[in-house]
Formats: structure tokens, C-alpha cells, sequence
């Protein structure tokens, strides 16, 4: 039921996920709470399927690419 209401903390929108989404992955990689750095980028990525696979897929160039 706690799901109808949105999430419970900050959120961000698209635009503001894709602006920051390579911060964010820097932040994973480098070992960094991105989620405390970055507030509400987590749950974003939880409840958008375009945002999250955009994620997945820029996550996955940059572990290569490490």
C-alpha cells in the first residue's frame, strides 16, 4: 500500500537523473555512498524502467572501461 504513495524520500525527475547519472556511477565505482550524495537518485532508478536501463547500461561501460 506504502507504494501508491511514491517514494519517502527526495526525488529527482528524469532530466535530473539523466544530468547526474554519470556522477552518480563515478561516485558507485570509486566506492562513494552515492545514494547519501546524491538523495533520491536510488529510488528513481528503482521506479523508472528508461532511467534505470540507462543506468545499467552506462554502470556497465564504466566497470569495463575500469
Amino acid at each position: 500500500m506504502s507504494d501508491l504513495l511514491g517514494p519517502k524520500g527526495p526525488e529527482i525527475g528524469c532530466d535530473a537523473c539523466f544530468e547526474l547519472l554519470d556522477e552518480y556511477v563515478d561516485l558507485q565505482l570509486e566506492g562513494a555512498n552515492a545514494d547519501a550524495r546524491i538523495p533520491g537518485m536510488g529510488s528513481h532508478l528503482q521506479g523508472c524502467g528508461a532511467c534505470r536501463e540507462e543506468y545499467e547500461a552506462l554502470r556497465e561501460l564504466a566497470s569495463s572501461e575500469a
